[in-house]
């Protein structure tokens, strides 16, 4: 009878494998059979250690959120446990002869803490119940609710029988029989069991057989059932997760793939072929969590752009559209649909200001940006198509070299009369660092303040600095994030050769758009910059004793805050140069609730700056809103794009009379202490 038992539960395993394996080999065919974009990466071996180590081990970027993190930080090493306990399971099962692997104080420390995570991992499935459908979390309603329902009742119930068969074996009813396991371990290894079994009634010893093997089979079929499930669910991450973790991108944040104009013939990505095997992994490590979602400025101010419904919208293409073409139900051509339109809008597209707070927030690494902008590369290159304020900016680089329909010939013309080395006009000129003064701070009267304040800072510490000025082009960074990025190409190859002809190699730039394009972007196109931030570079001055910065008498009244650019911090984690030159003269500082890397975007990233925001509440009005919640007086802000945006929002919301957006370099130009 334990012959074919033992028999039976050998086929019922390599039955259960073999599906877990058939559906994995399902998604691996997708991912390299499906997609036409190949890419590659370095080993870089050591960067990968650590970031599993930090996020799939130590669950870094979960525990960012307490609650949710914590649970899920205490699920995962619970499985981990338990595979020891389930691996022992099914072996002793099939064989009753054999014993555990390890002996002595290890047998006792595994069992121990097995003992200690089952019952942990039950009160975590109740406070997940708790989270979901009595608190009700915003980022979970709507999404797969029976999955987690039905994945909780698996592991609840793989918990509750586990606890059966142990106070059985603690109360002596499996003593003898074949295949039982842990028979020989002391009660004091499993004090939760032990404490269980010392109070619930004895198991009747007529029953006893019966008992441990109906609950031992019920055990091993839910555990065999999770198997089954887990690569046909959401929670096929299990699997994903860790493997998206080791191989993340080891790029700069942000970093855009290049297209090689001579060589592509599919520009952008228009249907599941236009992504690569990378992408794919990110769709199948998905969590569904809703971290991204909830922390997308766009969703929080009543847009409809969901970068989770992005990411499993695009996931569920996958998996359907690449099963139709390995059950040869057609050609490419006519099985792949396009992505845009359905199930992925147009409008969702377009809502997104690449602040990164998805990909920052996402516990498995997926980067929802690259591929939101490969569809807008879709939408424009392919098909001219976008907003019509990004058409129109489109037409202005192409025309004027900026956003604006300004004559390049007047890029300077806010420097008359301040003296600044023009390397347009002097060429020949001697100097140490270039300043890129970007097209917002070049044109638009407001933000040329901070031009006119960074060379003020510059000068008063003896710099040696030019600028470019009308030989000064936009960097293209606009027009890359919207998705034109045959004419960014062209801003970019421009200014690679006006950089290489007056042999630039440092550069200071006021508009952290300007400064990530330098430094991430350029590197693809031939040429290597150092990069600083004119924050990084005052802070820098000022703690060399080259400049001195004093407060004003008005100071001790005010009261300041600082909104952190995306640009400036996400991509180029940027957060303590500004800080610490507001701490240079402010006696009340006060951060917004969402800074740092959870800074809030001002809306203009992507291109937005030149689009119409027209659904639900402004970005920058729901940031001011937040300057306002800690009384702020001054909104410091260290970006033209932020500035244009939060001056605006100020007016509009009638704060005028009761908040100031200053620049960094303003403030400090004013406090020089001579």
């Amino acid at each position: 009878m334990l012959y074919l038992f033992s028999v039976l539960l050998l086929i019922a395993v390599l039955a259960a494998v073999g599906l877990f394996l058939y559906s994995i080999y399902e998604n691996a065919w997708n991912m390299f059979r499906v997609p036409l974009k190949k890419i590659s990466m370095p080993v870089d071996i050591l960067r990968r250690i650590y970031l599993v180590i930090r996020n799939v081990f130590l669950q870094g970027k979960l525990l960012k959120e307490a609650g949710g993190g914590v649970m899920h930080f205490l699920f995962f090493w619970g499985f981990i446990t338990f595979a020891f306990y389930s691996s022992y399971f099914f072996l002793k099962g099939i064989d009753p002869s054999f014993g555990f692997f390890l002996s002595g104080p290890l047998e006792y420390a595994v069992f121990f803490t097995v003992d200690i995570f089952a019952a942990i991992m039950i009160a975590d499935v109740f406070y997940s119940v708790y989270r979901r459908w009595i608190r009700k979390i915003k980022r979970y309603q709507g999404y797969n609710g029976f999955e987690a329902a039905f994945i909780l009742v698996l592991i609840g119930g793989l918990m509750i029988t586990y606890f059966m068969l142990s106070i059985a074996r603690l109360q002596g009813i499996s003593a003898g029989i074949p295949g039982a396991i842990m028979e020989s371990l002391p009660s004091w290894v499993t004090p939760i069991s032990s404490f269980l079994a010392s109070f619930l009634p004895r198991i009747p010893s007529s029953i006893g057989p019966t008992y441990y093997w109906t609950i031992w089979s019920l055990h091993a079929f839910i555990f065999l059932t999770f198997l089954v499930y887990i690569p046909r669910s959401k929670h096929l991450h299990l699997v994903a997760a860790p493997l998206n973790v080791l191989l993340a991108d080891n790029k700069p944040i942000g970093q855009l793939t290049t297209m090689d104009f001579e060589k592509d013939t599919r520009f952008g990505a228009t249907d599941i072929r236009d992504f690569s095997w990378k992408d794919y992994l990110d769709f199948y490590a998905c969590t569904e969590c809703g971290r991204c979602t909830a922390n997308c400025p766009a969703n929080m101010t009543g847009k409809t752009l969901s970068p989770r419904s992005i990411i499993w919208d695009l996931r569920e293409t996958v998996i359907a559209q690449g099963r139709d073409l390995r059950k040869g139900k057609g050609e490419a051509d006519t099985v792949l649909k396009p992505v845009i339109g359905d199930p992925i809008k147009e409008e969702d597209l377009w809502s997104c200001t690449t602040c990164m707070a998805c990909v920052e927030q996402c516990p498995v690494m997926i980067d929802h940006v690259d591929k939101i902008i490969d569809m807008r590369r879709s939408l424009v290159l392919n098909q001219g198509k976008a907003p019509q304020e990004a058409l129109t900016m489109f037409s202005n680089i192409e025309s004027y070299f900026s956003p604006y329909a300004n004559d390049p010939a007047s890029r300077a013309d806010w420097a008359q009369g301040i003296d600044v080395v023009d390397l347009s006009k002097t060429p020949d000129a001697n100097y140490e660092y270039l300043y890129w003064v970007g097209c917002l701070s070049s044109y638009d009267r407001r933000n040329q303040e901070i031009a006119k304040s960074t060379v003020k800072l510059l000068k008063e510490a003896g710099v040696s600095f030019a600028i470019l000025g009308s030989e000064e082009k936009c960097t293209g960074d606009p027009a890359r994030r919207a998705g034109n990025e045959y004419l960014a190409q062209n801003m970019i190859t421009q200014n690679v050769e006006t950089l290489k002809k007056h042999k630039v190699q440092k550069v200071i730039a006021s508009c952290p758009h300007c400064f990530n394009s330098l430094k991430n972007d350029y590197r693809k196109f031939g040429i290597e910059l150092e990069l600083y931030h004119h924050t990084q570079f005052i802070d820098g001055l000022i703690r060399e004793g080259k400049l001195k910065i004093t407060p004003n008498e008005g100071d001790k009244g005010e009261v300041f805050t600082y909104h952190d650019p995306c640009y400036l911090g996400r991509y180029n984690r940027e957060f303590d140069a500004p800080r610490d030159l507001v701490g240079t003269f402010a006696t009340d500082f006060r951060e917004m609730k969402m800074n740092k890397t959870k800074g809030l975007c001002c809306g203009a990233g992507g291109g937005r700056l030149f689009m119409d925001e027209s659904v639900g509440t402004k970005i920058s009005h729901k940031r001011i809103e937040m300057a306002a919640e800690v009384n702020a007086s001054t909104v410091v802000t260290a970006c033209p794009f932020c500035m244009t945006m939060l001056d605006d929002a100020r007016k509009v919301t009638n704060r005028e009379e009761s908040m100031d957006v200053m620049d960094i370099s303003e403030l400090l130009a004013s406090r020089i202490k001579k």
